[in-house]
This record gives structure tokens, C-alpha cells and sequence, in this order.
């Protein structure tokens, strides 16, 4: 039971910083929270095709008014780091999100092959309007870790200083005895 006990608790202390890693992290990019829904949405951005340099034609040829947000997001962007990046991606999650919306309501069967296609297709072309590139949009693996311990941070650490309190009560349990144990 000791070692099962040391265990959870080597366990759970790993979750914990983790945890206290997407906290750091996410105070860092000033983002509120990520939902799991996003999460999906951000993993989804991650693998569209977009192209490693910024048409500079295309984001002339469209003109976006100054006051849209991804444009005031794109402002504030302090860095290619992912603390830098956070609030963009995070933006980029609502335009996703409403392009989607558009697509439902003109008839579009969402989750359908061909639903996710031209979705892909409209978001990567008009995402890249506004000078976004690969560099901003791909999430490397560790920071898909990051993102996912931003997204569940709270959970984590409740739950990992639970397990190592857990985890040390059974390590602790057999080197103890009660007085209830009888004495033979």
C-alpha cells in the first residue's frame, strides 16, 4: 500500500503543476478561459492549411474596418509566443465559431464531411485576410499540452491536491497502528 500511495501522490503532483503551469500561463496571455468546446476549435485551427507567409495582396484587397476585434487583437499582440499569441487564438475561436453559425443557418449539416471541408476552406481564406499565417495558427505538441492545461486548470488542481493529500494518507496508512489493532 506504501508504494501504491507514493505513487498516486508522484502522480498527482505532476497534475498539480501542470495545473499551476496553464494558470501561469494563461494570466501571461491574459485570457479569461478556454472552454472545451474552443479547445477542439483551436486543436482544428491548428491543422488547417493555412500558408507560412501573409498574402500581402489579400489583406489588401480586404480592407477591414479598424474597430473589428481580430484586428484589435492582431494590435495587441505582443509576440509569436504562445502567451503572445493566446488572446488571437482565442479570437480566432469566435470568428470559427461564427462563420459555423453562418453555415448552420444557410442549411449546412454540421460534422458532415463536406460540411467540415468548406468550412475549413472559407475559415483558412478569410482568417488569411486579415494576416494571419501558419506561425500564428500552429500549436507545436507541447503547447497543445499547454493549452489543454489552460483549458482544465481549476480541475486539475482541485483534483491534484486532493490525490497528493490522498496519496500520502495510503503511504502514511501502513506505518502507523491504530489502537484498535489488537496486540499479539
Amino acid at each position: 500500500m506504501k508504494k501504491f500511495g507514493i505513487v498516486i501522490s508522484i502522480i498527482c503532483a505532476i497534475i498539480t503543476a501542470a495545473s499551476v503551469l496553464g494558470i501561469v500561463t494563461a494570466n501571461q496571455g491574459k485570457v479569461e478561459s478556454i472552454d472545451s468546446d474552443q479547445l477542439r476549435e483551436l486543436y482544428q485551427i491548428s491543422e488547417m492549411p493555412f500558408s507560412e507567409e501573409v498574402d500581402e495582396e489579400l489583406v489588401a484587397a480586404a480592407k477591414h474596418p479598424k474597430s473589428d476585434s481580430l484586428v484589435q487583437l492582431l494590435k495587441k499582440k505582443t509576440d509569436n509566443t504562445l502567451p503572445g499569441r493566446l488572446r488571437v487564438l482565442e479570437g480566432l475561436t469566435v470568428k470559427y465559431e461564427s462563420l459555423e453559425a453562418e453555415m448552420v443557418k444557410a442549411g449546412g449539416t454540421r460534422f458532415s464531411p463536406e460540411f467540415n471541408a468548406e468550412l475549413e476552406e472559407r475559415f483558412v481564406k478569410d482568417i488569411s485576410s486579415f494576416g494571419i499565417n501558419k506561425e500564428i495558427t500552429h500549436l507545436s505538441t507541447w503547447e497543445k499540452i499547454v493549452m489543454f492545461t489552460i483549458t482544465y486548470r481549476s480541475v486539475m488542481l482541485i483534483f491534484g491536491f486532493l490525490g497528493v493529500g490522498l496519496g500520502l494518507a495510503i503511504a502514511s496508512s501502513g506505518s502507523f497502528r491504530s489502537d484498535l489493532d489488537e496486540n499479539h
